[in-house]
């Protein structure tokens, strides 16, 4: 027979301890290790739909071709809208990337190519800086550094002989860098596209994208 002890021991592990246990545990998958996020562009399509629910692990480190999401305002950009953006990573750091009459290739390679529509009338080309890597600063690769340039001088301590960047104005930066056109990061990069080219922001607008900056990779959408 059962005792009411039971009755009401049982009672609260069903209605009590069990739910609470089930929302603590919601609470610590989201806070250190998942992202829910609802897809409100159609920057990604047909890979994710907008309207869709999609779920990201927690990572800084995403491999080529993910999906992920990212602090907009932590690439460099102040701005009030949406902060976290989704975008495909399409080079690593240390890379070398380059966009040949709308074709991306890295490290030289052809690699997939998800962008729609594409412009075979676009061209670019550069290195996306890695940790503790020193690259030299030119007129070309300075537009995609810039604002990781500022917000590195901004962060960090300048290493000797380097040339204090974030405290000139950007049309005296060549004439400045002419001492010492080099300088050493403090982070990992990444180059991250749209699939729709259409639809902004991505590294074209942004430049490239620091480590810090992204919340994490998508794992699925429904």
């Amino acid at each position: 027979m059962i005792s009411k002890d039971q009755i009401v021991s049982s009672s609260f592990v069903r209605y009590g301890a069990l739910p609470l246990g089930l929302i603590a545990l919601v609470v610590v998958l989201r806070i250190f290790f998942f992202t829910p996020y609802r897809v409100m562009t159609t920057a990604q399509a047909p890979a994710l739909r907008l309207g869709a629910w999609a779920l990201a692990r927690r990572t800084q480190s995403p491999d080529r071709g993910s999906l992920i999401l990212f602090h907009i305002e932590r690439a460099g950009t102040s701005t009030s809208a949406q902060s976290l953006m989704v975008a495909r990573v399409v080079a690593l750091p240390g890379d070398s990337l380059e966009v040949r009459s709308g074709q991306l290739f890295v490290n030289g390679v052809a690699v997939s190519d998800y962008r729609h529509p594409r412009d075979a009338r676009e061209q670019y080309a550069l290195r996306l800086p890695r940790e503790g890597g020193v690259y030299p600063l030119t007129s070309t690769n300075l537009v995609a550094y810039r604002a990781a340039l500022i917000e590195e001088q901004r962060l960090f301590a300048a290493a000797r002989g380097e040339v204090a960047l974030h405290r000139l104005a950007p049309k005296d930066w060549l004439t400045a860098l002419a001492s010492n056109p080099y300088h050493t990061f403090r982070r990992d990069y990444y180059w991250v596209l749209t699939d729709d080219t259409s639809v902004a922001p991505d590294s074209r607008h942004l430049g490239i994208l620091p480590a810090d900056a992204i919340e994490g990779v998508i794992l699925f959408a429904l």
